[in-house]
Parts: structure tokens; C-alpha cells; sequence
């Protein structure tokens, strides 16, 4: 499925390239809500909950139009958010993405429509803390893997309004021993980040 949607991005790029095409610039701003979707531990143990976050998004991208499609390479920050897993369990996640997007994007300047999707890296970054009685735990872990959105929108001159649905796939938090002495096994759970954000192109 992975390949069928970078060969099917790739194609429209390569179609779009033999077209005399409009270069932008773009600046966004949203608001996102975080899920950690199907936590869990690295030994099996499962929390029965999908936990969920408000926090921002800040962005910037360089691309390019051309006959009703647009393809572009962006990039995001996603600011961190605390997820509560369990009752002893907390993590603070953080998000830096790049994606390339196309998106078809039929109508005029006036206003057009926006509707496609992106495939792309996402680092992301989980801090773990632990509570139970007197025993704590505290560590952090980095998570470079590979992502993909769907995007729906609207735009009119040089402003658009945006929803997207950004997947970065399993991340983990930290490990290692507790205060106790005991292993700490790694939180896992699939990042999931649904926003919407006012761009502005130049």
C-alpha cells in the first residue's frame, strides 16, 4: 500500500513538472488534537485507552501549481502535548515532520477547493514519567519513522483554510530502571494528530 502511494505521488509530480507551473511559499498556523492510540507497553500490557490532547501546529511550505494540481514539501512542528496513559503513567509528545503533499485543488484563484495527501518522515519525541507510590521512573525516547496525511481544504487568493489527519505510525517513550530497580519497560502507542491551520502563501 506504501508503494502504491508514493508511485502514485511521484507520477503526479513528474505530470505536473511538463507543465508551466506557479512557485509559493506558505505559513500556517492550527490548532491539533493528539491521540495515543492503542498504548501499550513493550511487554504486552495493554491500557485500554486512546488518550486525547489539544495542543498547535506551526508550518511552512515551498511548492508549486500547476493545471489544478499542487505539490509541495512541508514541514511542521507540533507542539507538545501530556498524554495520561495510565494513572502512573504520563508522556509529553512532540512532533517535527516533513512531507511531500499533491493535492488536486479545482477552481480559480477566487476560490478552489483542496483535497489530496502527503508521505513524509515524522521525529517524534516522547517523555515518560512514572508514579507509583514511592518508585518513579523518568526517560525519554526519539522515533524517526515514516508518516502519511490526508488533506481537505479550501482556499481563495492567498489564503487557505486546511484539515488534516497525520499518521506517524508506532512511537515509544522511554526505558530502563526504575528507582526501585526494576525494568521499566517502553510505552508504545500509534501518534495520531488531527488539525486545522490557516496558511497564508507569498
Amino acid at each position: 500500500m506504501k508503494k502504491l502511494i508514493i508511485s502514485i505521488f511521484l507520477s503526479l509530480l513528474a505530470l505536473t513538472s511538463l507543465c508551466v507551473a506557479e512557485e509559493y511559499g506558505k505559513l500556517s498556523l492550527g490548532y491539533t488534537k493528539h491521540t495515543a492510540e492503542d498504548p501499550h507497553d513493550s511487554g504486552g500490557t495493554t491500557y485500554f485507552s486512546d488518550p486525547e490532547e489539544n495542543g498547535f501546529v506551526l508550518g511552512f511550505a515551498l511548492g508549486q501549481k500547476s493545471g489544478g494540481v499542487s505539490t509541495e514539501i512541508e514541514t511542521n512542528y507540533y507542539s507538545e502535548v501530556s498524554q495520561k496513559l495510565t494513572s502512573d503513567v504520563t508522556v509529553d509528545v512532540s512532533t517535527l515532520a516533513s512531507m511531500f503533499n499533491v493535492m488536486l485543488t479545482p477552481g480559480e484563484n477566487e476560490l478552489y477547493g483542496i483535497l489530496g495527501g502527503g508521505v513524509g518522515f515524522g521525529y517524534s519525541m516522547v517523555d515518560t514519567s512514572y508514579k507509583s507510590g514511592s518508585t518513579t521512573f523518568n526517560g525519554d525516547e526519539n522515533t524517526l519513522g515514516f508518516a502519511y496525511q490526508l488533506i481537505l481544504g479550501f482556499g481563495a487568493d492567498n489564503y487557505e483554510l486546511v484539515f488534516k489527519h497525520s499518521n506517524f505510525g508506532e512511537v515509544e517513550g522511554g526505558s530502563g530502571k526504575t528507582s526501585a530497580g526494576d525494568t521499566y519497560n517502553a510505552d508504545e502507542f500509534d501518534s495520531k494528530y488531527n488539525s486545522i491551520a490557516f496558511r497564508v502563501k507569498y
